[in-house]
């Protein structure tokens, strides 16, 4: 078996001769794929309608990626993704993760490409926007960006374009009445790798919602059974989603330029992760979809299609009929197509209503459907998610008249909680569209003055209203305010499993005087706690603010202290729950101006079932 990897890094090592004349680029790759010298796992994670083409593939694409990317980048190593562990991407500049299953940390940081489907198998668990939405990525691009980077540089590469007919699938659904019947693509695989058996099979994602946020670009679709908006080429965080299947043998020379434009690419995004967890895949061209649906001359063309396709089913099931009467074998899938039952039976058009508009609006616009367009066209801002799959309507937006994807509602609200009017009412739409919890106008206020400027609204993350952080390492660290405002860090990720406790920073001067309140602030996940109190013989450690002062500046000796709970089964111990707080008064006087405050948080959290080891958190503050 070595003997014929060895001949095959020969024979790719002659066929990658053209390119090994380009000055190799000065990074360090990580190709993670499987080692064709071990037998191939049941689960791989190539696709194909030909099982021969897999095992092909199995053999031959770790030594093709190894003699291809030795010709272009200065360090290259080739392992088996089971010999793979997140740690070994952080001796690479960029890892290329070929093959599966892996699992990587939510708080994975490090440049690294997602071939075809392993950009869903790694993305949907870290929630990236690379879903699961078809395996059925074909050979061309198309909506392309063409003056992205990827196709600019190092390497500057004329695409060659093609017209060619737009796929079926694309007029399947509202996009489609702005679809052009041909559009220009750009080939990726080659056109004989399917020669011997259909190549392997790309994977695109969901395009609704994919650039609704900072951290996110879909760079190409391309042809497949779903629609033009579909994600073949895509970026969010220090993740690229390359969606085509091909390795660099199979890959047209455009292509293969345009991946190592990749590599260098996702490069610049080293230690910068996504800041949106895709949570929905129903967006508001949901709504879009289910005004094109509600149309009685789409529910008869649809009747007409289901009946010319019967008689298309009929006339394959004759001529498997013959074949098999001729004492051919035809296999045991056609056996039972043979058996699939034909019928003309179709639902009524009220059926159909119902299905696409549902019971409740059926009941109040029966058939007419200029009633339900009307609807839709009159409450379009005011949709908000029932679940990932499905949209309801807001009330409390309705009420008000005011987008909900307009940050005018929130200066609404929080005029509301100041004025004392609609409070309740304005509290659930503030929670309904950030991620913030504050319970008091003043926090809200605080909150939205220092970040209104830096606020995007994503739908794919939950019709959500978020500060951008993208990118901006030092934001995490330290945010100024001019004049008698706030200076915090109250713009925090919610706590998670890997992550149960967050900390937050508020420093409010008080007018006219040097002095103000600091708040140190935690957020714990449910069914996890910190320790407010221990007793001498408890093993648990006690949660401990931390403060560091700058020249000239001094602090009360106590602090304010958030109420504890007892811990059940520990007379001498309490704890925190959801939240805590700890607030001093610091006085500034005799301080440079630019002086930072230091402080954090000295805890240990656990649950009913563990405990994680002590912990300690700092931010900085200027004063």
């Amino acid at each position: 078996m070595k003997t014929i990897f060895s001949v095959l890094l020969l024979i790719y090592a002659l066929h990658a001769g053209a390119f090994s004349k380009k000055e190799k680029l000065p990074l360090k790759v990580l190709y993670v794929g499987y080692n064709p010298e071990r037998q191939m796992p049941a689960d791989v994670v190539y696709y194909s309608t030909a099982p021969a083409v897999v095992a092909k593939v199995y053999q031959a694409r770790m030594a093709d990626f190894k003699v291809f990317l030795e010709s272009h980048f200065e360090e290259v190593k080739v392992i088996d993704v089971r010999d793979y562990s997140p740690a070994l991407s952080d001796a690479a500049d960029v890892t290329i993760m070929d093959a599966g299953p892996v699992k990587l940390p939510a708080d994975f940081d490090r440049p690294m490409i997602l071939m075809h489907a392993m950009a869903p198998n790694v993305g949907l668990p870290i929630g990236l926007k690379f879903d699961w939405y078809c395996q059925c990525l074909e050979d061309e691009a198309l909506n392309i960006n063409t003056k992205h980077e990827i196709f600019n540089v190092p390497n500057k590469v004329k695409l060659t374009m093609v017209k060619q007919a737009t796929p079926a699938s694309f007029f399947n659904g509202h996009e489609g009445l702005t679809t052009p019947k041909e559009m220009p693509m750009w080939r990726v695989v080659k056109s004989g790798a399917s020669a011997n058996g259909k190549y392997i099979i790309g994977m695109v994602a969901h395009g609704e919602g994919f650039n609704d946020s900072p951290d996110a670009e879909s760079i190409s679709g391309g042809v497949c059974l779903k629609n033009a908006e579909a994600v073949a080429l895509g970026r969010q965080g220090n993740y690229f989603m390359w969606g085509f299947s091909a390795s660099p043998d199979y890959m047209t020379d455009e292509a293969k330029e345009v991946f190592v434009n990749v590599v260098s690419y996702i490069k610049k995004y080293d230690h910068m992760p996504a800041i949106v967890k895709k949570t929905q895949i129903a967006t508001r061209s949901s709504i879009d979809e289910q005004v094109y649906r509600i149309d009685e001359q789409l529910y008869k063309k649809a009747i007409l299609s289901r009946r010319e396709g019967n008689v298309r089913m009929l006339k394959l099931q004759s001529d498997l009929l013959k074949r098999k009467a001729a004492g051919e074998d035809i296999g045991r899938s056609n056996e039972m197509f043979l058996k699939m039952p034909v019928t003309n039976d179709v639902e009524s058009f009220e059926s159909y209503l119902k299905n696409q508009a549902g019971t409740a609006l059926f009941t109040k616009f029966g058939t007419d459907t200029k009633l339900y367009r009307k609807y839709f066209h009159d409450n379009y801002e005011y949709f908000y998610p029932l679940d990932g799959y499905a949209l309801q309507l807001d009330e409390d937006a309705q009420h008000l008249g005011l987008s909900n994807r307009k940050a005018a509602l929130l200066e609404k609200c929080i005029q509301l909680l100041e004025s004392g009017k609609e409070t309740a009412m304005a509290q659930r739409l503030l929670e309904r569209y950030t991620m913030m919890n504050y319970t008091t106008a003043a926090e809200w206020r605080n909150w939205y003055e220092l970040n209104k400027t830096s606020l995007f609204y994503t739908e794919a993350g939950g019709f959500k209203f978020i500060v951008n952080t993208f990118g901006k390492k030092e934001m995490a660290k330290t945010v100024e305010v001019e004049g008698p405002g706030v200076n915090d860090h109250s713009v925090i990720p919610e706590p998670t499993a890997d992550e149960p406790v967050v900390i937050s920073a508020q420093f409010i001067p008080l007018k006219g005087k040097k002095s103000g309140d600091l708040i140190i602030r935690a957020s714990i996940l449910k069914g996890w706690h910190m320790y407010a109190y221990v007793d001498k013989d408890s093993p648990f450690i006690q949660t401990e603010p931390l403060l560091e002062l700058p020249e000239g500046a001094h602090a009360d000796k106590d602090w304010e202290i958030s109420a504890a709970s007892p811990y059940p089964g520990n007379k001498g111990v309490f704890i925190f729950e959801d939240k805590a707080s700890f607030k001093i008064k610091v006085y500034y006087q005799d301080s440079k101006p630019g002086s930072v405050i230091r402080c954090g948080l000295f805890y240990q959290t656990c649950d009913e079932t563990k405990c994680l080891p002590p912990a300690k958190k700092m931010l900085d503050i200027k004063i």
